[in-house]
């Protein structure tokens, strides 16, 4: 891991084949800081606690979908019986 100190209004870039990504540090208050970022179209730009939520949502509605196909199957299975 790349560790930089900056200043307000200081940034980094980050040079890639499709495009340029900078980050800039704009405010610090309070043990908070706020930055900018600018990327080329393509990337998607997301907090990372927020991914851990999505993918955790995901995997619950996964096993969700997963109980209710095997309630499906279970009674179908049951119709054949019959």
């Amino acid at each position: 891991m790349l560790v930089l100190s900056r200043k307000r209004n200081e940034g980094i870039l980050i040079k890639g084949k499709d495009g340029d990504i900078r980050i800039v540090l704009i405010e610090i208050d309070k043990g908070k800081i706020r930055l900018g970022i600018d990327a080329p179209g393509g990337y998607t730009i997301i907090r990372e606690e927020l991914l851990y939520e999505i993918e955790g949502a995901n995997k619950r509605s996964a096993l969700n979908n997963l109980e209710e196909i095997k309630k499906i199957i279970g009674e179908g299975d049951e119709r054949d019986n019959a």
